[in-house]
C-alpha cells in the first residue's frame, strides 16, 4: 500500500522559540513499513505548511497522522481534508492514545493507533489491503458500524536493536536548522518506556513502566552513519533518561573511542538523583562529548517537588548541578510553575533560585495536565479545567484553575521568569562565553558573542509579545 505520514506543524515552547527536529516517530513507522514491502512518504508541514498537496494525497491509499495534544487541533483539521478525498485516516500519538474515543468521535479519523505505532500500523496497512479482520489487530480503536471498538492494547516493541533506523531519506534534513553550540545537530532515540511515572508527565503510561533500551554498539552504528552519510558532528538523545543506565554509558563512550568518534558532541536528558549516585559515569561522559544535559529540576520547594512525584529533593538537585559543572558538561534547566496549591512567593523562589543556579540554558513551563497522566486525571476529578483548547496546551498558556494565582497572574510570572533570568548580567556573561571547564569546542569572538547575547534578548521580546497575544486571543475564544 501508499502510505502517506504527515507530521503537523508544532505549536508547543519548543516549536514558538524557533526549534525543529525530525519527526522520528515517523520516521521509525515508515521505515518498519517500507521494510515490508509498503510504499511511504513522510510530510512535515512544521517545515513546509503547504507541501501537503493534492496529487501527494491523491498518491496515498492510507494516511497517518501525528497528533500530540497542542498539534491535535490541527491534525484533526488535516484529517478532515484527507476524508474528504475519500483516503483512510489513521491517527496516533499521544493524545490520540488517551482520547480516541473523542478522535473518532469527530467522524474524520478511521482509525486510532494507540502506543508506539510501528508494529501496530504495518499489522493494520497488511489487514487493509487484504481485507482482513480488524479485530484481530491489536492496539488500534475505530468505529465498527457505529459502534466504539478498542481492541486490546498491542505489547510494546522490546527488541529495539532489530529495529531498522529512522527513514531519514524521506526527510529534507539539511532544512532542519538546529544547532548545539554552532554546529548542526540532529536527534536520535536509544531507549523507551520509563519506569519514574512523574505526575505531569504520560511517557510512562504510553510507552509503559519497563525502561526498554538499544545496545551501546546500535546506537554507535547509527551515529557513524550520521557522521559519515550526512556529515553531523553533533546529536540529541531525546529519551526521557539517557543515563538509567551507567552501565551502557560506559559502553557507549567505549565504543565511540574504538571507532574514533572523538570529535562528537551530545545533548541527553537526566535525572539529578542518577547523576549524584555516578560521578564517575559524568566524568566518563564528559570524555565522550557530553556538551549539554537537560535537568527536570522543575522546583526549589520540596512540597512541590513531592507533589510532582518525582522522588528528588533539592539537596541532591545542588549536587548533581555542582557535578556537571565540575567536569564541564553544560546544563538546561527546566522548571515548572503553576502547581495547583502554589502561592505567588514559592514561584518567586524558583524563580530565583534558577536565576542563581545560572545555567547556560534555562526553560519555563506553565504546569499543564496532558491526557495520559495523574495530574490531568486529578484535574477532571476536581473539574479545574479553565478549557479544552488543545491548541492552548503548550505549556505556555493557563489552562487549570489554581486556588491561589489568577490566570493572568501565571502569564506574568511566567514573563518575569523569562526576563529575571535571561536579562541578568550573570546570564548574559555565561550565556555568551563558550568557555567551559574540560570543553573542546572553540572560543567565539567578541563580536560574536555580543550577536549572540542580542539575538537572546531579541528572541526573549518576541516570545513575550508570544504570550501576550496568545492569551488575549484566548480570553476572546472564551
Amino acid at each position: 500500500m501508499n502510505a502517506l505520514l504527515i507530521s503537523p506543524a508544532g505549536s508547543d515552547i519548543y516549536a514558538k522559540m524557533g526549534a525543529q527536529l525530525p519527526p522520528l516517530g515517523l520516521g521509525y513507522i515508515a521505515a518498519v513499513s517500507r521494510a515490508h514491502g509498503h510504499k511511504v512518504k513522510i510530510t512535515d508541514l512544521g517545515l513546509d505548511a503547504y507541501a501537503m498537496t493534492q496529487t501527494l494525497i491523491d498518491w496515498a491509499d492510507v494516511v497517518g497522522i501525528s497528533a500530540d495534544t497542542p498539534r491535535y487541533p490541527e491534525a484533526i483539521a488535516i484529517a478532515d481534508r484527507i476524508k474528504k478525498s475519500g483516503k483512510t485516516v489513521v491517527m496516533g500519538g499521544y493524545h490520540v492514545t488517551f482520547l480516541d474515543r473523542e478522535t473518532l468521535e469527530t467522524g474524520v479519523v478511521d482509525f486510532v493507533v494507540r502506543g508506539e505505532g510501528e508494529e501496530i500500523f504495518l499489522n493494520l496497512l497488511n489487514t487493509l489491503e487484504n481485507n482482513g479482520d480488524l479485530k484481530r489487530v491489536v492496539g488500534i480503536s475505530y468505529m465498527d458500524n457505529g459502534t466504539f471498538q478498542r481492541n486490546r492494547d498491542a505489547m510494546p516493541p522490546h527488541k529495539l536493536d532489530e529495529m531498522p533506523f529512522p527513514a531519514r531519506d524521506l526527510l529534507p534534513l539539511t532544512d532542519y536548522k538546529n544547532r548545539l553550540s554552532g554546529i548542526p545537530f540532529t536527534n536520535l532515540i536509544t531507549s523507551r518506556g520509563c519506569p519514574f511515572n512523574c505526575y505531569f508527565c504520560s511517557s510512562s503510561k504510553f510507552g509503559g513502566l519497563k525502561w526498554r533500551a538499544r545496545s551501546a554498539k546500535s546506537i554507535v552504528n547509527e551515529i557513524e552513519h550520521l557522521y559519515y552519510t550526512y556529515g553531523y558532528r553533533a546529536f540529541a538523545f531525546m529519551d526521557d533518561n539517557f543515563t538509567l543506565s551507567p552501565k551502557r554509558i560506559f559502553e557507549f563512550a567505549d565504543e565511540l573511542e574504538r571507532r574514533g568518534l572523538n570529535d562528537i558532541h551530545w545533548w541527553c536528558f537526566s535525572r539529578v538523583d542518577i547523576l549524584v549516585r555516578n560521578e564517575k559515569m559524568i566524568k566518563r561522559m564528559a570524555e565522550a562529548g557530553a556538551f549539554m544535559v537537560f535537568l527536570g529540576l522543575e522546583s526549589t520547594n520540596e512540597v512541590v517537588l513531592d507533589s510532582y512525584n518525582k522522588h528528588i529533593e533539592n539537596k541532591q538537585q545542588q549536587q548533581a548541578i555542582a557535578l556537571l559543572r565540575k567536569y564541564g558538561i553544560r546544563i538546561h534547566g527546566s522548571y515548572i510553575i503553576g502547581d495547583v496549591r502554589e502561592t505567588e512567593e514559592m514561584v518567586l523562589q524558583t524563580i530565583n533560585w534558577a536565576k542563581s543556579v545560572n545555567a547556560q540554558t534555562s526553560q519555563f513551563s506553565i504546569l499543564t495536565p496532558y491526557p495520559g497522566t495523574a495530574l490531568f486525571e486529578y484535574i477532571k476529578k476536581e473539574n479545574r479545567f479553565l478549557h479544552h483548547n488543545w491548541e492552548l496546551y503548550d505549556a505556555l498558556h493557563p489552562v487549570i484553575k489554581l486556588d491561589n494565582l489568577t490566570p493572568k497572574q501565571i502569564s506574568k510570572l511566567l514573563i518575569k521568569a523569562y526576563q529575571k533570568v535571561y536579562l541578568s548580567r550573570a546570564h548574559i556573561l555565561n550565556f555568551s562565553s563558550n568557555r567551559v571547564n574540560g570543553n573542546k569546542m572553540p572560543e567565539k569572538p567578541v563580536g560574536e558573542k555580543i550577536k549572540t547575547v542580542i539575538k537572546a534578548i531579541q528572541s526573549l521580546i518576541i516570545f513575550r509579545r508570544q504570550i501576550i497575544n496568545d492569551n488575549h486571543a484566548a480570553t476572546l475564544q472564551k
